[in-house]
């Protein structure tokens, strides 16, 4: 793929500051792909961002963008090819949902019929229906739906490039696992190059391409793809950096769409007991899903609850609370396993149909095929050092 963005010898220096906040950093971003510049606090992680659409001048190096040195381009027209989203969203909050989301294109003089057509998409893209939320203004949307605003407006112009400077950290650990998701089954469709600045290595695994762990001063440690950079650290800092548990972290590689689910008996909860029960006595397992007309998941079920006579099987065993979809993670897969109370974690589509379960055996079969896989991928004179 060749290169989007290229920075070359990129530096920033603060008066006053003994060290520069960003030291001479060489960095080739290629198009369609997600970048995580990634390190600890302070390292320069956002004046890179910033610097990349001239938020804030670098003080000496170059910028491109396709191939063309921005550098000495106006700023504003810069800005409008390239969409930016923040950890605070940045709304203007008296105005409409649908005037944040087409302020670009506003500002650009598309005609309106053009303007509205792209709100729509937008706002179908990012999962908020226009008829409902379009005349809303942001103080009556929760934390989750601004984030998603904050995306359809960066998005509005259609630009190359995306920055985005830890857009899910205000957001509590449900709602950034959802849009984490969501984000990335966005980007399969629209597959744009974007910098995505964190603190979390976690999230730099999960949803990066390739991550830049970074030193003070923006200095590169180790450049690569998740699965090198956790099979094989550069040195100790990118070792201390990634921490412990690289096994379990590698499952934030691998979506449950990737993996073999387990299938488990199931019965219609409208068929009631005896044929609930004889679907259970068939299978191999201690319990079995009941399904509405629709195939969702509703109560996990025992026979010896099956076996008490009479009685309507609405309230019998456990309701099905712990679910994911496939563009989940294993790490997210087994968090909600963790939590549940039958160890198991149901997987279902966009509409809440049932495609199977993930259980222990679906985490560890994985854990051992990515280990493999790690070894086979490095090549040999990573893992040599």
């Amino acid at each position: 793929m060749p290169d989007m963005i290229e920075l070359e010898q990129l530096t920033k220096l603060y008066d006053g500051q003994s060290t520069p906040a960003v030291d001479s950093l060489d960095l080739r971003i290629a198009e369609g792909e997600i970048v995580i510049l990634v390190g600890p606090s302070g390292c320069g992680k956002t004046t890179t961002l910033k610097m990349i659409n001239r938020i804030i001048e670098p003080s000496s190096g170059i910028i491109r963008l396709q191939g063309e040195d921005v550098t000495r381009e106006n700023p504003d027209r810069l800005r409008r090819r390239i969409g930016y989203v923040i950890q605070q969203v940045g709304l203007f909050p008296h105005q409409t949902i649908g005037r944040n989301i087409t302020t670009v294109p506003r500002l650009l003089g598309w005609p309106q019929k053009r303007i509205d057509d792209r709100l729509d998409e937008l706002m179908h893209l990012v999962g908020l229906d226009p008829s409902t939320y379009r005349d809303r203004f942001p103080k009556e949307l929760s934390g989750g739906q601004r984030q998603r605003v904050g995306v359809a407006r960066a998005l509005a112009a259609d630009p190359p490039v995306m920055l985005m400077d830890e857009p899910f950290g205000a957001l509590d650990p449900i709602s950034r696992e959802r849009l984490q998701n969501e984000f990335l089954r966005l980007q399969e469709e629209i597959r744009k190059t974007i910098v995505f600045v964190t603190h979390d290595i976690d999230e730099a695994i999960k949803m990066g391409d390739r991550i830049a762990i970074l030193r003070e001063g923006s200095v590169i440690a180790q450049y690569d793809t998740p699965e090198t950079v956790l099979a094989a650290p550069a040195d100790d800092f990118v070792r201390e950096f990634i921490g412990s548990g690289a096994a379990l972290k590698r499952l934030g590689l691998v979506r449950v769409r990737d993996v073999e689910l387990e299938q488990w008996p199931t019965s219609p909860i409208s068929a009631g007991r005896e044929a609930a029960l004889r679907a259970l006595e068939s299978s191999e397992h201690g319990s079995l899903l009941l399904l509405d007309e629709r195939r969702r998941p509703l109560r996990w079920a025992h026979a010896r609850e099956l076996g008490q006579p009479g009685g309507s099987l609405e309230d019998v065993g456990l309701e099905v609370r712990a679910t994911v979809e496939p563009s989940a993670t294993l790490a997210g897969a087994l968090d909600s396993m963790v939590g549940s109370r039958v160890g198991v974690v149901v997987v279902v589509d966009g509409s809440g149909a049932l495609l199977g379960t993930v259980d222990m055996r679906v985490i560890m079969a994985a854990v051992e095929t990515v280990r493999t896989d790690a070894r086979e991928q490095v090549p040999e004179e990573v893992s040599a050092r």
